[in-house]
């Protein structure tokens, strides 16, 4: 449990009232880790979602020849393993703390049992999930064109 109060200003919380912070805080655990550590490996089985309250973390690939490739790097405020979350699959990604982080962990158990006695919670944060998983594609679409024009020789434009 963490307390209401210290996620009021974290973005993906934004649209919960006062209320609705109460029950989610009840189910969010707090944890750290240091500079370089692993917080999820690619191939990884996830069912949790992590929100990044404090510090910045990088989501990599492994390349053929065993090194990690950045993909993206994550700040305060941002989600992630919200894939995993979702479909009970394996992490696509290793992520990995760039500084000394702070997260907050939702366990899809967790979650799942806010479906009968909050359903509005759940909607609210699955909403949440949804903007951001829609960001990421419109993000991707973005890089996928500027990579064809680039190797069409082509200028971007709209």
């Amino acid at each position: 449990m963490v307390d209401p109060k210290n996620i009021r200003t974290i973005p993906f919380f934004a649209d919960l009232d006062d209320d609705e912070l109460a029950v989610i805080a009840e189910v969010l655990h707090r944890k750290e880790y240091k500079r370089g550590e692993t917080v999820c490996a690619e191939s990884e089985k996830g069912s949790k979602l992590y929100v990044l309250k404090k510090g910045e973390v990088k989501a990599c690939r492994i390349a053929p020849d065993g090194e990690l490739f950045t993909l993206v790097v994550m700040k305060d405020g941002d989600i992630f393993g919200e894939m995993g979350f979702l479909d009970d699959r394996p992490h696509s990604a290793t992520l990995v703390a760039i500084s000394d982080i702070v997260v907050l962990t939702l366990d899809r158990k967790d979650f799942e049992g806010l479906v009968e006695s909050n359903p509005w919670v759940v909607y609210k944060l699955l909403k949440n999930i949804v903007y951001t998983v829609h960001a990421i594609v419109r993000s991707m679409n973005t890089r996928y064109m500027d990579m064809l024009n680039y190797m069409w020789g082509r200028k971007r434009g709209y």
